[in-house]
């Protein structure tokens, strides 16, 4: 199933089309929420149980060391509950874990007196059962009231955080701020996970950083994991936001299957509908898959006219010729044994090589010189097949005489990026897909914002990819998305293209990953038809 990405309304749309239009109460919908969550915090046990039997096996019996077994299984757990309906999950979730043996407490730090109906509901249900509440009302007696609360805290395993969710407009109120720098301190003395549920209290899920204004800078509670409901948080891909939420899981509020789309989510992370390759006809020619020109390269600057030409060879490209200065020629011909070669000085080839091309490549290795500016605008005029903008040439599209008609892909990275809208860096990270969407739309184009979470728009479709590790942190490695991206751009639209060149390409450098601490290009290109291969399946 595809995961949506989200704002701030999404939760309220998707509750009011549930209550409203299928009938499906807000009492449902909270019970539900807490039963994801609850399968979830068990399969959380169960991963941090393999971990500690791996641990154990390769430990010598001699040195063992019997506290790596402390805080688990998740025997004790305490759930901090507000008083809105982030509380009311905690409280149904309460049920559920008491009910599989665990000791459960409930430490109530809301106001009793402004507890929303769906959460009272279900504290009375808690009350009559005889589950543990403690209360914490007389925040304005603060010091009393952390000290005595955090000794209830080092009792426990597990920590969750059901306080406030994602209907938060305004900075934890001061009152509560003592609370959120206690927990968040314990946490990094102590054994105790934190989990929190839909969104890390206090953190604003469109920013992904908590929530502040020109008084008050804002405070949230760290947590090691986030079970967040029915969709992706737009903040969540905020890369600062992971040191508040830890590791995050999507999990289904059991309503209608498309309900996302319905009110409105678009955007969303790569499923496997996006990755569908065709079948190659029986009887089909290396024409049939593809005829690709890379422009690449200079003097000085090989490698990546290199890497990007092979890597448009391993994923498949019928024919692929690289176009270079004369030296890079020299230099390269004799290693490319599967790709042609051609200079900018062979004019009557160079043009028919260009408009019979299936797609095109530039950037790599070129320099930021007249010639890429030149080379950009000449691409242009030659043909309406797409074109691949990379590294040098991100920076002559503004200066280049292009017409712009979907089918250019460009593939910045942030700084790339920063450079191409004049904005800083730290900006964009806030809100990655904002502008990049904006960017693709307004100049209807294709966008490949590479990064963790790389993001693939052209403005009104937008994906996330899921693949990639920080070992590929390497120069050449955006080299080799380029090629991979112009190989499938001859075969495929310029949008499906980037999607499935950025997670094909992700997906190498995983497997890589899985063996070596680092991942080399030259090694990537290897395993590339491989790597489809098993897409393909």
């Amino acid at each position: 199933m595809a995961i949506y990405i989200g704002d701030k309304t999404t939760t309220a749309k998707v509750d009011r089309t549930c209550i409203e239009k299928y009938g499906i109460s807000e009492l449902v919908l909270m019970e539900n929420a807490a039963t994801s969550a609850f399968y979830r915090i068990l399969e959380i046990e169960k991963e941090i149980y393999r971990n500690i039997k791996d641990r154990i096996r390769d430990t010598d019996f001699e040195d063992f060391d019997s506290s790596i077994f402390s805080g688990l299984p998740f025997k004790r757990i305490a759930i901090l509950c507000g008083s809105g309906n982030n509380g009311g999950d905690g409280f149904v979730l309460a049920r559920k874990l008491k009910a599989a043996g665990r000791k459960v407490d409930i430490l109530f730090v809301g106001n009793q007196d402004k507890m929303s109906q769906s959460a009272q509901t279900n504290y009375d249900i808690i009350q009559r059962l005889g589950l543990g509440i403690k209360h914490y009302d007389n925040m304005a007696d603060i010091e009393s009231e952390i000290e005595s609360l955090m000794t209830e805290i080092d009792k426990y395993d597990v920590l969750i955080d059901a306080i406030f969710g994602v209907g938060i407009n305004r900075p934890v109120a001061s009152k509560y701020r003592p609370l959120f720098e206690a927990v968040n301190s314990y946490r990094l003395k102590n054994e105790t996970r934190i989990i929190g549920i839909d969104i890390p209290s206090g953190l604003d899920p469109d920013t992904g950083l908590p929530v502040s204004d020109r008084k008050n800078p804002g405070v949230a509670i760290r947590c090691d994991y986030t079970i967040s409901f029915d969709y992706f948080k737009k903040g969540f891909l905020n890369y600062e936001s992971e040191e508040y939420t830890g590791r995050v899981y999507v999990e289904s509020l059991g309503c209608k299957k498309d309900i996302l789309e319905e009110v409105g989510l678009r955007d969303r992370f790569i499923s496997k509908k996006d990755l569908e390759f065709n079948s190659p006809k029986q009887c089909a020619h290396k024409g049939d898959f593809g005829r690709v020109c890379i422009f690449a390269g200079s003097k000085g600057f090989y490698g990546a006219a290199r890497l990007a030409t092979e890597s448009a060879v391993g994923a498949g490209s019928g024919l692929v010729t690289l176009i270079s200065d004369p030296d890079v020629q020299a230099v390269l011909a004799p290693n490319l044994v599967e790709a042609m070669t051609c200079n900018y000085g062979d004019q009557a080839r160079l043009d028919r090589l260009t408009e019979s091309a299936n797609s095109i490549a530039i950037g790599p290795g070129m320099g930021m010189n007249q010639l890429c500016i030149d080379t950009l605008s000449y691409i242009s005029s030659r043909t309406s097949r797409p074109i691949v903008v990379d590294a040098d040439a991100i920076n002559a599209f503004k200066e280049a005489d292009l017409r712009l008609s979907g089918r250019y892909i460009l593939t910045p990275h942030l700084g790339e990026f920063s450079r191409l809208i004049g904005l800083e860096v730290d900006l964009i990270k806030k809100d990655r897909l904002y502008y990049a969407k904006k960017y693709a739309r307004e100049n209807q184009l294709v966008l490949v914002l590479k990064g963790k979470n790389t993001i693939i728009t052209d403005g009104t479709r937008t994906i996330v990819n899921t693949t990639g590790n920080e070992g590929m942190a390497r120069g050449g490695m955006g080299d080799c998305l380029t090629g991979i991206i112009a190989s499938l751009a001859a075969k495929y639209d310029p949008f499906e293209a980037a999607c499935k060149g950025v997670y094909l390409h992700g997906l190498c450098g995983d497997l890589i990953y899985k063996d070596s601490f680092t991942v080399s290009p030259s090694d990537l290109i290897k395993i590339i038809p491989k790597v489809m291969k098993l897409m393909y399946n």
